[in-house]
């Protein structure tokens, strides 16, 4: 993890932004492109119990996932049909997205790299597999990586795995948090999606240089909001901009929703020409 050379263009001109829980932080000054170099990789070393609790409320059911899940899958469907699509997610998590989608018929199936998230949250299911792209044989109209992409240290190899997994004319649907946002730029080092889980950070230029890399073409770019629950901000502050312990009585509020919208993520549609 303490590789100096840029993910994204391989340029060795990088220069360190700061030190933040104990993660250096750089910026490349060829592409400008921002990764982290953690010690260790904390997405695939972690145990369940290191998760901190506002990553496991995000992973586990709430009553706000039907409203947020409803406002992606009419943003994706806008996009490419899913009438007798293949899809693939992956990073799959908590497993919400492909059992909402298989629940409206999609054909869908998720990977997930990570032995403590699998084993709590997918184990036992057959639409998902404790696996890395490149474990998944086969081809797919349709590629999904939801916040996954700011957590992968090598996005070029990435971004080639997937594309050799979409169909001529097939989608890449990502979510990731926007580096060159209002807010990151207002916060600088506090911003929080600058920790220790996030190894790479794109904006709009660094992600179509990506894209472009790969033979994509960047077709949609938004930055929705979400529908939270109080409770899980509190414990968003404390633990990932705090770097302390939620407050208990933040479970006081988890039956309270928001929706919240800071602009600082990206949510992008990329077609992989026919």
């Amino acid at each position: 993890m303490g590789e100096r050379a840029c993910p994204l263009c391989g340029s060795a001109r990088v220069a360190q932004l700061f030190v933040k829980h104990q993660t250096p932080y750089w910026r490349c000054t060829s592409c400008s492109f921002r990764f982290a170099t953690p010690e260790v990789n904390p997405n695939l070393a972690n145990a369940i119990d290191d998760y901190p609790a506002a990553y496991m409320q995000y992973l586990g059911p709430t009553p706000t996932d039907r409203a947020n899940f409803d406002a992606l899958y009419a943003w994706m469907t806008s996009i490419a049909p899913f009438e007798g699509a293949r899809l693939l997610d992956v990073g799959a998590g908590s497993g919400k997205l492909v059992r909402d989608l298989r629940r409206l018929g999609v054909d869908a199936q998720g990977i997930e790299p990570s032995p403590a998230l699998f084993d709590r949250f997918l184990a036992g299911d057959d639409a998902f597999k404790h696996a890395t792209l490149e474990d998944v044989h086969g081809t797919f109209d349709a590629v999904t990586t939801f916040d996954v992409i700011e957590h992968v240290a090598d996005p070029n190899r990435f971004a080639e795995a997937i594309a050799e997994r979409l169909v001529p004319g097939g989608t890449w649907f990502l979510s990731t948090p926007d580096v060159e946002s209002l807010t990151a730029r207002a916060f600088g080092r506090r911003w929080h999606f600058y920790y220790p889980y996030h190894l790479s950070y794109f904006g709009p230029r660094t992600l179509d240089r990506l894209a472009a890399r790969h033979g994509f073409r960047r077709t949609h770019l938004t930055h929705p909001g979400r529908v939270r629950s109080i409770g899980y901000m509190v414990r968003y502050v404390a633990e990932y901009i705090g770097g302390g312990t939620a407050p208990p009585w933040a479970s006081r509020f988890d039956d309270w929703h928001l929706p919240t919208n800071l602009f600082d993520t990206m949510q992008v549609a990329l077609r992989r020409p026919a």
